[in-house]
């Protein structure tokens, strides 16, 4: 893996070396676009230092500027999905630390906090935008720069083809490095930039950054294999109560389900068996009542030729046993 000033280990190994100020001085100059009297680094790091301490921690630099404002500058290689919020944190944090019991609030040195991003994270189109506390329908309206957030998205600073005009664009093409001959180019234009390059060539050449670059790549390729691991031990879990979740529902779904064809097939069943038995004792009713019908019929054909012969009501109903009422009606009709 190239070290480069992109590095956060060899980047503030660099910024935090005694006699580097100037280097930090011209940088801040450059993007706060403001004059810097004064300069004091918060916590110089040396190479050994760094080796002693936790390779896996918050690798910032931390400066005070004219006395009056406080600085931390951090570089971020990977997209975690929380710079944001992380930022927001740690600028409260830097705010609120300087303030103990008693003290006022009129006292606080505003907060500048930067980040210096290897992946974009902004939905604006400048590759560096500075962020403070203004009024929603009024923008002008500044209401606090107690805390002021600057993201500089080197993806933007590549695709924006820098002229290289300005010092900050020739610092952060010696930051990107992303470009060899983009850095060149920026040496050439700027002089401190030159300057800088070989201090953190020199910076390089020691063997113990090597060292130190090498046991935090492993730790982080080991934070990265438990992560995986663990995500992997996650999905076998989550794979296990699903299916047994899966199968709950599927079951609860599949009975739901099966009553309501059930039910369809039923009636249609239901509807095919009763249109058969209906037939059935349709015909059978059918029958039974045509036998009655013949029947009556026949009786009445035997009344009407008794009357006709000249016989009395009474007597038919004495042959025959039908109801003198009915003989009487069949009576009138033939009349």
């Amino acid at each position: 893996m190239k070290l480069n000033l992109k590095n956060d280990i060899v980047f503030k190994a660099f910024f935090t070396k005694k006699g580097n100020e100037k280097y930090l001085k011209s940088f801040l100059e450059s993007l706060l676009e403001e004059s810097i009297d004064e300069i004091e680094v918060v916590g110089e790091a040396s190479l050994k230092q760094l080796a002693i301490t936790d390779k896996m921690g918050r690798l910032d630099i931390k400066a005070t500027i004219n006395k009056t404002k406080i600085v931390n500058i951090e570089i971020q290689l990977c997209d975690n999905k929380d710079t944001k919020q992380r930022t927001e944190l740690y600028g409260s944090r830097l705010l609120s630390e300087q303030v103990g019991r008693g003290d006022e609030y009129k006292e606080l040195k505003p907060v500048i906090l930067i980040n210096i991003l290897n992946y974009n994270v902004l939905k604006v189109p400048d590759y560096a935008t500075k962020s403070i506390m203004v009024a929603d329908k009024h923008r002008d309206y500044i209401i606090s720069e107690d805390i002021t957030y600057w993201f500089i998205e080197l993806p933007k600073f590549r695709q924006s083809k820098p002229r290289l005009a300005n010092a900050l664009e020739g610092w952060l093409a010696l930051i990107d490095d992303k470009d060899g001959r983009l850095s060149k180019m920026a040496e050439e234009k700027h002089e401190i930039i030159k300057e800088a390059k070989e201090e953190v060539e020199e910076i390089l050449s020691e063997a113990v950054i090597r060292e130190i670059n090498e046991y935090k790549q492993t730790a982080i390729w080991e934070r990265n294999s438990m992560k995986r691991c663990a995500r992997e031990e996650g999905l076998k879990e989550g794979l296990k109560e699903g299916l047994k979740e899966g199968l709950k529902e599927g079951l609860k779904k599949g009975l739901k389900k099966g009553q309501k064809k059930g039910m369809e097939e039923g009636r249609k069943k239901g509807i095919e068996e009763g249109l058969k038995q209906g037939i059935e004792k349709g015909i059978e009713q059918g029958k039974t009542e045509g036998r009655e019908q013949g029947v009556k019929e026949e009786s009445n054909r035997i009344i009407i030729n008794m009357l006709q012969k000249g016989m009395k009501v009474d007597q038919i109903e004495e042959l025959i046993g039908v109801q003198k009422e009915e003989i009487e009606r069949i009576k009138e009709r033939l009349n």
